[in-house]
């Protein structure tokens, strides 16, 4: 996979986010594979006024109780953000560029017609993606993709590499060391190591992130698996998450399309 800075062809995003801007302070949620439980979620945040990106496939073995037709215009109709998932749930990485083709323009046409709103922000399903595949999501008109590379709070980051902060879900230190190895960076290293260790679980490591978010400015993104909390039981611990950083003040509430606008400076739009 590619180096995550920046190519010589953007420039302009790094001097939106040089040294001399002022960091800002932003929280968004995203969370895939259109289960209906995801509708639970969207209620989680919109009595908190927090917002939610759902990266829905169109077919996908993943989960057996879907997101409806319906319930997709149900979540646009509440303020919430749909994004691109591929068509099956296939692994883009395993796949050829006309496979890879299919999948993010099938299911991209389809989510527009289904909304009737622009998709054009995609997760990679699995988190695994390729040179093709960002090839292949550009032709089809997306502004971006989100992976789930954990321990980011950055605000510079590729448009197709949009990195989270932390998954909704108990992982074992060994399974965030093995997030962090599987495309090692300085930046996600250091606020590994210095934070992880001495959280007790992800609750607390997710209010940790957010405190270093509050004092030092950047992006917290916490993703997640609906039908994953569901099956956990993990909906006190989320919505206790959820309380925590929801209502402040100094903080801007983005979908991540929103944050995905913002880090491309597109005209006229501001955190807010």
């Amino acid at each position: 996979m590619q180096s995550e800075q920046l190519s010589e062809q953007e420039p302009y995003m790094q001097e939106r986010f040089d040294h001399k801007t002022p960091p800002a302070r932003i929280v968004t949620t995203s969370w895939d594979d259109g289960d209906r439980a995801d509708l639970r979620i969207a209620e989680l945040l919109g009595k908190r006024a927090l917002k939610g990106t759902f990266y829905v496939p169109l077919s996908s073995e993943v989960t057996s109780t879907r997101l409806a037709t319906s319930d997709l215009s149900e979540l646009v109709g509440n303020g919430f953000e749909i994004g691109g998932h591929t068509f099956s749930h296939q692994t883009l990485s395993h796949l050829s560029a006309e496979e890879i083709r299919r999948e993010v323009t099938t299911s991209k046409a389809a989510l527009e017609q289904i909304t009737g709103r622009p998709v054009s922000i995609f997760s990679y399903p699995n988190g695994r993606y390729s040179p093709h595949a960002i090839a292949e999501l550009k032709n089809a008109g997306y502004s971006g993709a989100r992976t789930t590379r954990m321990f980011s709070c950055a605000q510079n980051f590729a448009p197709f590499k949009m990195p989270v902060t932390l998954q909704a879900y108990p992982h074992s230190h060994i399974a965030y060391l093995k997030n962090i190895l599987r495309e090692p960076d300085m930046p996600r290293g250091k606020l590994f190591l210095g934070h992880v260790s001495r959280c007790s679980g992800w609750v607390e490591l997710a209010k940790e992130l957010f405190d270093r978010v509050q004092k030092q400015g950047g992006v917290w993104h916490l993703y997640g698996h609906s039908w994953e909390i569901e099956s956990l039981k993990l909906w006190p611990e989320l919505s206790q998450v959820l309380d925590y950083v929801q209502g402040r003040s100094n903080v801007a509430y983005l979908t991540n399309g929103d944050l995905l606008r913002l880090r491309l400076g597109v005209a006229g739009f501001k955190a807010s």
